[in-house]
Order: structure tokens, then sequence, then C-alpha cells
């Protein structure tokens, strides 16, 4: 469809819908012809069970409203989203101006959806429009061997991409990790807006997803040469592992493996005991960062148990304990830079080093690290009290891309000269974090996974692995970016 007529159509169809009574819900979802009917979902509202239509209000409870300061934050993170919306497919840039993203970015949008409209910055009728052409594009996106969502998508083409963003037919192969974050993200939304909930539900229920499950573990996929299997690969470790396996539990699957903590090791890192994974790098080629980003998202999303709420608190204090010695505010995070090598981990630990700087292959680039927003704003809004996060906040809270297009990624900590980026990580969890806040810092998912209630269950046409992909065949290696 032309630009110009599509505008014309959006236009009618925002003045046509109205504003749902006392859930806030859609008075009119719409989409393609092979879209739900809106008379349809119209008529089963009444019909919800009644715990999908009391999460649904607890999602607008703004029990701590936005100061005008920060409001005015979440406007500018949302703006990133608006300035980097592709008209034609609704999908949205993982970085200022760049057409690609991969699963873990495309459910940033989403979270930063779902936490614009709650916050009032987006009203309904644009909402429902959004979220539409979201799901449209999501459900015809083209998968990996016809089964996983791909690592890397267009978002202007919608076509599989290789990391340089040009198109490949053979395809990178999918991250379970990226998937995790995706699912968390459907399920969010889902809840929040269960008028969603069916076509959500059948958008999930392409994929494939108990290739990425093996012996209670998350597995992503990797091409071969032409003709041989799909070479499964373990991914993640502790930090971002779990975070992943809770999206796929969501869902109904059965992941102990992944979510337990195990194995893992106590190291000191500037005199605080932090637990990190135990599995070496030299084994496995696979990482084990401790960063701030994945406690950040466990705390806003699900919540901390007893023993996760210990684990986050001591990656805390390492990093005060460090500016405590050298007099260098710390927030490390994986983060994108905007120069080479583009994209870093900044971490409290990783590979045997406190306070390494690496990228995916364990190269080095101390002299790179930054002070990262994403991790100053969540450590603030999860300890308000504490003195050293609020001086986190006001190190990086002025750091709005011109026109407040955006927040940046942070500051290089050698020379205090601003990280120009603009990411939809960045952006997004921060709009996550503020949300969290006006709720009163009540995580939005939290006893989902524990209640006996849950209605997350697998989609019923899922298949298990695939034969030609054998669990003997899986390796243990790690091709995820975290």
């Amino acid at each position: 469809m032309a630009i110009g007529l599509k505008q014309t159509l959006r236009a009618l169809i925002l003045g046509s819908c109205g504003v749902g009574l006392s859930l806030g819900l859609s008075m009119c979802a719409f989409r393609s012809a092979e879209g739900p009917d809106p008379q349809r979902l119209e008529e089963d509202k009444p019909f919800l069970a009644p715990d999908a239509i009391a999460f649904a209000r607890s999602c607008g409870a703004i029990t701590a409203p936005l100061t005008s300061e920060e409001e005015a934050n979440a406007r500018t993170a949302w703006q990133y989203f608006l300035n980097n919306l592709q008209p034609e497919t609704g999908l949205t840039n993982a970085a200022d101006a760049f057409p690609a993203a991969t699963l873990w970015d495309l459910g940033n949008y989403l979270t930063a959806l779902n936490s614009a409209r709650w916050l009032g910055l987006v009203e309904q009728p644009e909402f429902d429009y959004q979220l539409n052409q979201f799901l449209t594009s999501l459900g015809e996106l083209p998968l990996f061997v016809d089964a996983m969502p791909h690592k890397v998508y267009h978002t202007e083409t919608m076509d599989m991409v290789d990391y340089n963003n040009q198109p490949t037919d053979v395809g990178l192969g999918w991250s379970a990790l990226d998937i995790g974050r995706m699912l968390t993200a459907l399920d969010i939304v889902r809840r929040c807006h269960p008028e969603y909930r069916s076509w959500i539900d059948g958008i999930v229920a392409r994929w494939e997803l108990g290739r990425s499950v093996v012996d209670g573990q998350l597995f992503g996929g990797i091409p071969q040469e032409e003709g041989a299997p799909v070479l499964q690969v373990q991914e993640g470790r502790l930090g971002y592992e779990e975070y992943a396996a809770r999206g796929f539990a969501l869902w109904g699957y059965d992941v102990p493996k992944a979510l337990a903590v195990e194995p893992s090791q106590r190291v000191t890192v500037e005199g605080v005991e932090i637990e990190v994974d135990a599995r070496a790098f030299e084994d496995s080629d696979a990482n084990n960062y401790v960063v701030s980003e994945s406690y950040i998202l466990e705390a806003i999303e699900f919540g901390w148990d007893s023993t996760l709420a210990k684990h986050a608190k001591d990656v805390f204090e390492a990093q005060k304990q460090r500016y405590a010695a050298t007099g260098l505010l710390t927030a490390v995070s994986e983060d994108n830079i905007d120069q080479a090598p583009h994209f870093l981990y900044n971490t409290v630990y990783a590979n045997g080093n406190p306070w390494a700087v690496i990228t995916e292959k364990n190269e080095p680039y101390p002299e790179l690290r930054t002070l990262s927003t994403k991790a100053a704003f969540g450590w603030h809004y999860l300890f308000p009290e504490d003195e050293y996060a609020q001086q986190l906040l006001e190190a990086v809270q002025d750091l709005k891309a011109e026109n407040n297009g955006g927040y940046y990624a942070g500051r290089y900590e050698a020379n205090d000269e601003v990280n120009e980026i603009l990411t939809g990580n960045t952006n997004g969890l921060l709009l996550e974090i503020l949300y969290y806040k006006a709720r009163g810092q009540q995580p939005l998912l939290a006893g989902v996974l524990d209640s006996e209630q849950q209605t997350a269950m697998r989609p019923q046409d899922d298949v298990a692995p695939p034969q030609d992909v054998s669990s003997d065949e899986a390796v243990s290696t790690d091709d995820a970016d975290r």
C-alpha cells in the first residue's frame, strides 16, 4: 500500500476508534484481512476470565505517578521509537536510522509500547494502530528453516539479513535468548491487552519452540553446510540464561536447568563476593559475563526472589565499591558504542577478570568502558534511597539527543565524553523502568510463574525437537550475544 493512502486510511481509522470502558481496552482492533475480526474481538470481551480482567486492570494501576521531570524523561525515550518506527512494517530499528533488529530488539519495542500506553504517552487508538501493524508483520516474518524466528531482520523489507544487513536465503540461525525476551514481551502484551491474546497465541504457535528446549536447557540453532542438519548450540550463562528461560516458562515450557543458578561459584570483586557462572570460556567459547541489565530486567518484570535479590545487590555493591576505591562512577552493562567495535560487554566480571570490557569473541577494549545510561536508571529506581544510585542517575539523566529524540547510551569513562548512539535497548529499558516506578515498584509479572492458575500454556500444535536435530548433536557452545 502506498504511504499516502496508508496515512489516509490511518486517519480514518483513528478517528472512528473509541476508547474501551473500565479497562481502557481497545474498542477497535484492526489489521489486514487475514487478521482477527474487530467485531469478534469486541464480542469476546464479556467472556474474558475474571483473572484476565483483573490482570489487565492491574497494568494500568499507576500508584506513584511520574514527576514532571520523569515524564519528560519518558517522553524522550518514547520519541526514539516514534523516530525509528518503519511506516510500512510497524517494526522499529535497533539503532537510530539503521533498519535492522533482532528478536530481542523487537521485544524491547513491545514492552516500550505497553509502558507508553499505561504511562499516557500514547492514546488507545494509536496504541492499537501500532500494535496491529507490528503483530501483522511479526506473523509474516520469514522463519529460519521455516520453523524459528531468525536472528536478524531488515525492518523495512522484513527480509532475513546477515550482520551486514544484507539479505540471506540460508540465514544465520536462531537465538534462544532473543526468543526468550520476545516471549516475555508477548506475554506482557497478551495479559495487559487480553483482546489480543488469540492473535498473539496464533503467532507463537507458528514457531517450533520445542527446537530450543533440550533436556531442560535452552538451545539456539546455526546452519551447517548444505544438506547437513541444523546444529544446536546451548545458550546462556548466569543472568541472561535464567531471564530467557522465564520467557519460555511463561509459554508452558519446562526448563529447570536453564532456570537453575548452578553451575556457579563465588568470586571476590572490590571486596564483594558475587555469584558467577562456573562454566569456563576455554571449554565452551561462551563468555560468563556479569552485567547489570539481566538483573534489572528480572526485577522490573518478574521480581527478585531471595536468591536473585542477594545476587543483584552484590553486583550493585561491587560497582559502588569500585567508585569508592577509584572515584569513577560505575554502572556497567552491555551497550552499543558509537565507534568500532560498535558493541561491547562492560562487565563486573567475565572469564576470570574483574571489570572486563570485551566483545562477544572475548577481545579486550578496556579503554572504551562506559557508564551505562540504562544501568544507571535501573539501579536508581531499584534502590531509590541509595545515595550512590542517585549519583548515577544525576550523571546520565541529561544525556538526551537533540530535540529529545531519545537517550544516548552513556558516557566513556576515560574522557567523560558522551557515547552518542541511540538504541531501542537503552530507550526501551528506560521506559520499562519508569513504568515500574509509576506502578509503585511492582513487577508486572510478579508471581505469574508460581501461580497454579497460570493460563500461559504451550500452543497445542507446537512440536518437539525435530527428527533432523537430535540431542546427541547438541553442543555446549554459545552463539548468542548474551
